[in-house]
């Protein structure tokens, strides 16, 4: 008779950082890595497009959404356009891409996947400061935000937004019900105003859950079964801040990926972005291995 191998335990959980565009990078990791994780989750946490990375995985549909996507952005040439706001429109085309991206996702059974997902999917938004208007608090946030990050490069979790009364709201996306209700939520913890509207979720105001935690690994850690944490970072930061940290394993890209933040103008950029997650899946791979067998 042949002995099974031990099963292992669901111990680990990913943290996805946000990053726009650039949190593509994370998928070509788990091109490489998602077999091997996967039986081991203990929980995800994710924050604006690092939640998209994260749902679009779980929910089985990256060829279709990637198609999708290169498709409905046909047309935008620009980014950003002023002239738009002479006549009263949004300056930016990203707002019902992106919404209408993710709907492609969670169709045909994506959301099914995602609800059944045995472990927690965290979704962290971020509420403004109590009796400040949202757009007022918006400014604010993202303000503090960038000043936090030019200030200290090698600063992986910001602290600024949280003195100033910003707080983290986070949801499982296994509660939500209907396709349309999931995509709600992540737009709202991805909202960058003027790029996508303002987050609203079942009757919340919400912004961009990167305002209290670009890598939101604390919300992964509140899961009592985790015991070991791998946070995907989507920019390159300095050797001191990466490797394994405790119990966390921080792994970022060894230089800028391809793709801008929020360039919806050249589709092929977000496609190199994920082929490098791909090719530097190798060089992040022992230390994966030696942080999974610890």
């Amino acid at each position: 008779m042949t002995n099974a191998a031990p099963q292992l335990p669901r111990d680990v959980a990913i943290t996805f950082a946000g990053g726009g565009n650039r949190a593509f990078y994370q998928l070509g990791l788990l091109h490489h890595w998602g077999e091997r994780l996967r039986p081991r989750l203990a929980a995800i946490a994710a924050c604006s497009a690092g939640a998209c990375v994260a749902t679009l995985w779980l929910a089985g549909r990256e060829t279709q959404t990637r198609a999708f996507w290169r498709a409905r952005r046909q047309g935008v040439h620009r980014n950003f356009e002023w002239t738009r706001l002479l006549r009263g429109q949004r300056p930016t085309p990203h707002g019902p891409i992106y919404r209408d991206t993710l709907l492609c996702a969670y169709a045909e059974g994506g959301l099914e996947l995602i609800r059944q997902t045995p472990f927690p999917v965290l979704v962290v938004t971020t509420s403004p400061p109590p009796l400040v208007p949202s757009a007022v608090g918006a400014l604010v946030g993202w303000s503090a935000y960038n000043l936090e990050k030019r200030i200290r490069r090698d600063f992986v979790h910001p602290v600024l937004g949280q003195r100033l009364g910003f707080s983290a709201h986070v949801v499982d996306a296994r509660r939500c019900q209907t396709p349309e209700e999931l995509a709600d939520l992540i737009i709202a913890s991805s909202a960058t105003p003027p790029f996508t509207p303002m987050g609203r979720f079942r009757g919340r105001t919400l912004l961009d859950g990167g305002l209290v935690d670009n890598a939101p690994a604390s919300a992964a850690e509140a899961v009592r079964e985790v015991r070991r944490n791998l946070v995907l970072l989507t920019r390159p930061y300095p050797p001191s801040c990466l490797g394994q940290k405790g119990s966390r394993l921080y792994v970022a890209p060894t230089r800028e990926v391809p793709v801008d933040v929020w360039d919806y103008t050249r589709p092929e950029l977000l496609d190199r972005t994920i082929e490098m997650g791909e090719r530097e899946a190798s060089v992040h791979d022992r230390a994966l291995r030696r942080f999974l067998v610890r």
